[in-house]
């Protein structure tokens, strides 16, 4: 055989080998993915993956809110008058893959829509945690241990639980380092191009995850900078791709800010506001924050509600340190730089004060400072400060699994070798155990609201929403994204957390108006009538576009009360749709002159004004960010 068909016969040897090794890993991960979610295969219409109380009801009406953007308002998902209408706002589409994937999938439903998302970036995470095992140990039985880890882990169960779509695109992490192996291995430029296309891709579409890989890779690039004569020219490219991602990135970052703002930063300089006092906000919450007792602490039980939607993805489990403290001993050289990122993820974990049994531990009498405080401090004189740093733990556990697959140095079938594998299987079933979470993981379903689908059918219009108007808390904001998700129509109001504290305008527009304010005692039940003259705010309201009230109670158990029944049916007419706990109101039109409707609306978007400058926010609502 000649030598150029022995080439060709062993590039499509490799070619073939590489395809298999890519149908295995996602069999594989498949495999597990339907496992640990277990029934939601089988059932993925019935409910969507994540806790009642965390954050999964606005992931679902983000996937609903881009769908409607494109499919029915025809605009790219952004600026958009689907909420705080008339007035509408930019929006930055928070998770833009699943977003994406969402657009291309009209036909489902969003519950079966995001656990489909699920079960793709589970798979994805599985995989691309092999593909970095593989590439640091050199041995596909490390990449299958390294992969099995990372998607078994507790920080992936965690992002599912808590319903923030983008966080469960953890395959970020291992796909970057991956590149970041083979371009410190080869020196060849295009890797250096792909790492910095990876970090650019994680921080767009989830900043968290963007800025853990960025952190990861500093680590890894400076712990391994030295590498004799080849030094300058790994100094050149790492800059090159650092540099390419900086400046698409940062761009972004101050758009993203428009939308997710903190607060305004005083005229001092990065220096002083980092290492000096100015008032600086604390954003993260004790239970956002790790204690150190929790790593390593098994069957933990939930004492809150809060804690229970929010206090998973801690435990590391036993298993999983032991095989990252048997790869560290087999192969320190290649370890190190790994235990490094570990550390840092644990460290930035514990959030802006050291926290344990959910106190502040002290020192002289002042709070143990750690280093999250500074950081955030950067980060929120230059974009936007991180709320959430248990989140950190992604960083620990990748390192963790990577260094797990260094305990197989090579593919040798031994016993020595391989006891390894069914090792990782047994750790993840450990961690699924031994975590706060529960197994089957918690689904939730939105608010039975399907009566009001009949608005969808009458028309173009706007809905508004009087729960909104009368108290926007946790109840009501869910209440809001749930029948907003079955009416499908515009609305006054902002139902999401964070987002309605800087998006004000829909919300004055309705309840500055004086039939708004009367309907509330009547809303909560209490006695009353709809006696003023409300001429002056229909017309306001129907000549802005609103075409309905929409009154809907929090769980759905409950009647609508009589009283504001019997009102509502004398100012609006007979309801056009109504359920449990709900019920839709037509807007009559008002006889009036344009001239005199002119004079209104004038003085009413002055009042708006004043008002959105004065009074700030709907009440009940702060800064909080997913």
């Amino acid at each position: 055989m000649s030598e150029s068909s022995s080439k060709s016969s062993r590039s499509m040897w490799f070619a073939k080998e590489s395809l298999v090794d890519i149908l295995v890993s996602a069999a594989w991960s498949f495999g597990l993915a339907t496992a640990l979610t277990w029934p939601a295969l089988i059932r993925p219409s019935e409910a969507a993956l994540g806790h009642v109380r965390a954050d999964g009801m606005k992931h679902l009406w983000t996937l609903w809110w881009m769908q409607a953007s494109v499919w029915q308002e025809g605009e790219f998902p952004f600026a958009t008058h689907l909420i705080n209408y008339p007035i509408g706002m930019d929006l930055y589409p928070i998770e833009p893959l699943n977003g994406i994937v969402a657009i291309l999938l009209p036909f489902l439903s969003v519950v079966s829509l995001s656990n489909v998302l699920v079960f793709i970036n589970m798979t994805l995470t599985g995989m691309a945690g092999m593909w970095f095992g593989r590439e640091l140990s050199g041995s596909r039985f490390g990449g299958f241990v390294a992969g099995t880890l990372l998607e078994g882990s507790s920080v992936m169960a965690f992002f599912v639980h808590v319903g923030v779509g983008e966080l469960n695109h953890l395959w970020w992490l291992p796909l970057g380092l991956g590149f970041l192996l083979r371009a410190r291995r080869t020196g060849h430029w295009p890797w250096f191009l792909a790492l910095s296309a990876t970090l650019v891709g994680a921080m767009l579409s989830c900043f968290y995850l963007g800025f853990f890989l960025a952190m990861s890779v500093a680590i890894y690039a400076l712990s391994t900078l030295y590498d004799g004569r080849r030094t300058p020219k790994l100094l050149l490219l790492y800059a090159l791709a650092a540099g390419l991602a900086i400046g698409t990135v940062y761009p972004v970052t101050q758009w993203f800010a428009s939308s997710y703002k903190s607060g305004s930063i005083p005229d001092v300089g990065l220096k002083s506001y980092v290492l000096q006092e100015h008032g600086q906000p604390i954003t993260d919450p004790p239970s956002a924050r790790l204690e150190p007792p929790q790593l390593l602490t098994p069957f933990r039980v939930a004492q809150s509600t809060e804690q229970a939607a929010y206090g998973g993805g801690r435990y590391l489990g036993f298993l999983t340190v032991l095989l990252a403290l048997g790869g560290l001993v087999r192969n320190p050289r290649k370890a190190w730089p790994f235990v490094g990122v570990a550390l840092f993820g644990v460290v930035f974990a514990f959030g802006s004060y050291l926290t344990v049994d959910g106190l502040p531990v002290t020192s002289s009498g002042a709070r143990l400072r750690m280093p999250l405080v500074w950081l955030n401090r950067l980060l929120g004189y230059i974009a936007e400060p991180l709320n959430f740093p248990v989140r950190f733990l992604a960083m620990t556990t990748v390192a963790c699994s990577g260094m797990a697959a260094l305990a197989i140095r090579q593919d040798r079938f031994t016993v020595k070798q391989l006891i390894v594998v069914p090792l990782s299987i047994l750790a993840v079933v450990e961690v699924s155990n031994g975590q706060m979470l529960d197994w089957p993981w918690a689904r939730f379903s939105p608010r039975t609201s399907s009566e009001l689908q009949a608005l969808r059918d009458m028309g173009d219009g706007a809905v508004i929403d009087l729960a909104l108007v009368v108290r926007a808390d946790h109840e009501n904001r869910w209440n809001g994204l749930s029948t907003q998700l079955a009416h499908g129509k515009r609305t006054q109001a902002v139902p999401i957390e964070r987002i309605e504290y800087f998006a004000r305008d829909g919300y004055w527009y309705v309840r500055s108006l004086p039939l708004f304010r009367d309907l509330q005692p009547l809303y909560e039940n209490k006695a009353g009538k709809l006696d003023g003259d409300y001429r002056r705010d229909l017309a306001i309201v129907h000549d802005a576009g609103f075409r309905w009230v929409v009154v809907a109670y929090r769980s759905g158990a409950e009647f609508l009360p009589k009283y504001l029944v019997e009102e509502m049916n004398r100012v609006f007419g007979q309801p056009v749709a109504r359920g449990r706990g709900l019920a839709a109101w037509p807007i009559p039109e008002v006889d009036v002159d344009d001239e005199e409707l002119d004079a209104w609306r004038v003085e009413h978007l002055k009042r708006v004004k004043e008002l959105t400058i004065t009074n700030g926010a709907a009440p009940n609502t702060g800064p909080q960010i997913r």
